[in-house]
Formats: structure tokens, C-alpha cells, sequence
């Protein structure tokens, strides 16, 4: 089992009261709220390296919507 750390983050006081806010909207602890907001940050950042790294890859060559469609039966 990975073992947790904690950090400090400082917030401006309004920004802190928006994130207060909308954490008790969606029905999370502040922690809860910031601790899922850089997670969803690090998996869009690495799915955006991975796309880059596909075109790279594939030296730009593209496969359409359609193609992709058609090889999976749809």
C-alpha cells in the first residue's frame, strides 16, 4: 500500500471561499475536492502526452472516425 503525504497549498482568501463553495456543491470535503481537481489535471496532462507521443509515432499519418468505425464493426 503507497503511503500518503501532505502538502500546503495557499489560496487567495476568495478563491479559497470558491473552492469551499464548490466542494459543498458536489458533495466533498475541501481535501476531497483539490486532491480530485490535480488528479484530473495529471490524467488529462499524461493522456495529452500520450497523444502527442501517438503522433509522433505515427509521423502524423491519421486513421478517420469512419475507418476506426468500420475496423470495429460498428
Amino acid at each position: 500500500m503507497a503511503t500518503t503525504k501532505s502538502t500546503t497549498i495557499r489560496f487567495d482568501e476568495d478563491v479559497l471561499k470558491m473552492i469551499h463553495k464548490q466542494a459543498d456543491l458536489d458533495g466533498q470535503s475541501s481535501t476531497e475536492f483539490m486532491r480530485n481537481a490535480v488528479l484530473e489535471k495529471l490524467e488529462d496532462s499524461l493522456d495529452y502526452q500520450d497523444a502527442v507521443n501517438n503522433i509522433r509515432e505515427s509521423h502524423g499519418q491519421t486513421v478517420s472516425r469512419n475507418d476506426v468505425k468500420k475496423q470495429l464493426g460498428l
